[in-house]
């Protein structure tokens, strides 16, 4: 079978991309300027638009196409134009599927999915079952859920729901959590900014690979500050001089103990901005800073080789996820993991918990290792509100202060605005 002309193929993807995925039946036709398609196809030499021109003649003189000519040199063509009753035709000649018929099939896929009884999170996939059911019907496509591409639709809900069915243990490599899920070792890592984009969707807050206690390969840590690796057979490892460490798991893994001049660590959960400017302030460097979220293995070996009696801060984030990670930190180590300026604060907007945080608040407040801090979680239950929660809206942070020895102590929850004494 004759291809179709190259131009008739540059109108469909044309057509294809105004028009070709609508539910509802066109009521115009539509048309394209007729030397601007040559041009876009590439037909550019005289003798392949006169060849061109026969063939749109053609195609006009079946019924499929209408040409609007030159007012006066008619064998001149000025536009091209499909007949909405034609558009079955073009469609039928390229290959491809009614928009009617592909939001059939994805709604169909929605109410599948909305029938699965969700081992962990039934009423945060019910929600989202039900709030895709609502945009489909209206036409849209919330990312990363498209009704478009009803195909790709069942592989991302099928890999979301196996992905959330998992209570991963903090520190679980991707590719190993990518095979329990049915998919090949890399399978996890393509799809990650899709899946951690229906994460969201799902639970109404940014998650990603690492809430989920995934790592991407061997893990690590980052840290700033005197510290020495020692190792079994005497000898040991100096970074002392060094602005910034990246530490692997399986060197720490190696030695047998590490220890700092520094008179305490504090940890950080926001590694671009608040890390930074601890960094920065760190001059007679007598803390020992170091980034995390939730502990990966490298973070928990970290705690487990340092001194038993090295104090150890940490500041997060307060809503939900940040007082969670900060449960996770105690239950890493047997040190006390003190708050630092970690305090509920209002914020100029109220943002009421998410379904993920509502299932988290009740887990905070009853757990005994966040006894000391469990008014400033009740604050968010009791306001319905998570407040101002991200670090960054405490800048400028007065650090040099802060990690000061005379201070510190006193600086644990308190907000460095409060100007009371």
């Amino acid at each position: 079978m004759k291809p179709p002309p190259v131009w008739l193929a540059e109108f469909h993807r044309q057509w294809h991309a105004a028009r070709g995925r609508r539910t509802a039946a066109a009521a115009r036709a539509f048309s394209r300027d007729w030397p601007r398609l040559l041009e876009d196809a590439g037909l550019t030499a005289a003798a392949d638009q006169a060849t061109a021109t026969r063939e749109a003649e053609a195609i006009e003189a079946a019924g499929h196409l209408a040409l609007r000519r030159h007012r006066y040199r008619k064998y001149l063509i000025d536009r091209v134009s499909l007949p909405a009753t034609a558009e079955p035709w073009l469609r039928d000649l390229f290959g491809g599927t009614p928009g009617h018929e592909l939001l059939q099939t994805a709604l169909e896929i929605i109410a599948d999915f909305s029938r699965l009884s969700h081992p962990r999170f039934p009423g945060e996939w019910s929600t989202l079952c039900e709030r895709l059911h609502t945009a489909f019907h209206a036409g849209r496509s919330p990312r990363p859920f498209r009704w478009t591409h009803p195909t790709p639709l069942r592989a991302l809900l099928e890999t979301l729901a196996r992905l959330t069915a998992h209570d991963w243990p903090p520190g679980t490599l991707v590719r190993n959590a990518s095979i329990d899920c049915g998919l090949e070792s890399k399978g996890l890592e393509r799809r990650q900014r899709m899946l951690e984009s229906g994460l969201t969707r799902l639970f109404g807050t940014r998650v990603t690979f690492t809430d989920l206690g995934l790592v991407s390969g061997e893990s690590h840590v980052e840290l700033h500050g005197p510290l020495r690796l020692h190792f079994p057979d005497g000898s040991h490892q100096d970074f002392a001089g060094l602005h910034n460490i990246l530490i692997s798991a399986a060197d720490i893994a190696r030695c047998s103990h590490i220890t700092t001049t520094a008179d305490r660590l504090l940890s950080i959960e926001n590694r671009k901005t608040t890390f930074r400017e601890a960094v920065a302030a760190n001059a007679d460097r007598h803390t020992l800073l170091t980034t995390t979220s939730f502990p990966t293995p490298a973070f928990r070996q970290l705690l487990e080789k340092l001194p038993p009696d090295l104090p150890h801060f940490h500041f997060g984030d307060t809503d939900p996820a940040g007082w969670l990670i900060l449960l996770k930190l105690r239950e890493a180590t047997p040190r006390a993991v003190a708050p630092l300026l970690m305090r509920w604060r209002p914020a100029a907007f109220p943002t009421p918990p998410t379904p993920y945080d509502l299932r988290t608040l009740p887990l905070l407040m009853e757990h005994p290792l966040l006894a000391d801090v469990r008014p400033e979680i009740a604050r968010i239950a009791d306001r319905s509100d998570r407040g101002d929660f991200e670090q960054e809206t405490l800048s400028p942070i007065p650090w040099p202060q802060i990690l000061s020895a005379e201070a510190i102590g006193n600086l644990i929850r308190r907000d460095p605005r409060d100007k009371t004494p």
